[in-house]
């Protein structure tokens, strides 16, 4: 009697145990899990596990200069160090010679929407590009589509007006998803590099974006379309446009230029 008394007592106090254990397991478990997608999430957007990818390596530098979060120094020599892969991957993508001629970068558009008199509204002075989202002037060209009503469809045909790449290059940053909230002046925007030229083109104040970092661009691919985004560009202020600029990388250090005479001559989509 007394066996089967401790016999039962040990029963009783297994299960608890059995129980426990079970619960440990199933947390133990759900955490290796967690871990497993909290590592694959940061392989994916980690620099230093993305392969090498100098594209998406270019974003993350720019997102640090945009946001005031690195010093010119640093930012330049890491400009000076990327430029050369960047060549170098689109070279391996994409063996093509870079066209003299741009394309407008405004689909069914022409030098007549651009702001202005006479390419007026370039006013470089006081810009820099390491100034990020606070950069001072003007470096660059606002092109205007017919929008009265402000709802980012040309008036004429009732349709987005879409944005075309004026030059072969390298997709090398953009930013989605801009609310009226956020503080970045281009809104959605894209940056695309062409290492032929060394050139940097600027597109902003984007509806829909349509490449991604890394992607290669032909003249006359499209980009996205025109929006109101951007804390300039969003207000019933501002008419609907494109704000388009072009740098010259000088020893790696983007400096603006006037694109107005090349826009003129532009081939139209």
């Amino acid at each position: 009697m007394d066996s089967l008394v401790v016999r039962s007592s040990e029963c009783f106090v297994m299960k608890p145990l059995i129980l426990h254990s079970a619960i440990r397991l199933a947390v133990e478990l759900f955490l290796s899990t967690l871990l497993i997608v909290t590592l694959a999430s940061f392989c994916a957007f980690s620099p230093v596990l993305s392969q090498g990818d100098p594209a998406f390596e270019w974003h993350l530098l720019y997102l640090k200069i945009r946001d005031s979060q690195i010093s010119r120094e640093e930012a330049l020599a890491r400009l000076k160090a990327l430029e050369p892969l960047l060549k170098d991957r689109y070279l391996k993508s994409w063996n093509r010679k870079s066209e003299d001629r741009l394309t407008f970068p405004l689909r069914g558009y022409g030098p007549t929407a651009i702001g202005g008199n006479g390419g007026s509204g370039y006013q470089p002075k006081g810009y820099d590009f390491f100034d990020g989202n606070r950069h001072k002037g003007h470096p660059g060209h606002d092109i205007f589509i017919r929008d009265k009503n402000q709802d980012s469809l040309d008036d004429g045909t009732g349709k987005p007006v879409e944005v075309s790449s004026v030059s072969s290059g390298m997709v090398v940053s953009l930013n989605l998803n801009w609310e009226s909230s956020s503080p970045i002046r281009g809104g959605n925007y894209i940056w695309v590099f062409d290492p032929m030229k060394s050139r940097y083109y600027y597109y902003a104040h984007l509806n829909e974006i349509q490449v991604k970092v890394g992607d290669i661009v032909s003249r006359r691919d499209s980009l996205g379309t025109v929006g109101r985004t951007g804390i300039k560009a969003h207000p019933k202020s501002s008419p609907t446009h494109l704000h388009f600029v072009v740098h010259e990388s000088i020893g790696g250090y983007p400096k603006p230029i006037n694109p107005y005479q090349e826009l003129v001559k532009a081939e139209r989509k």
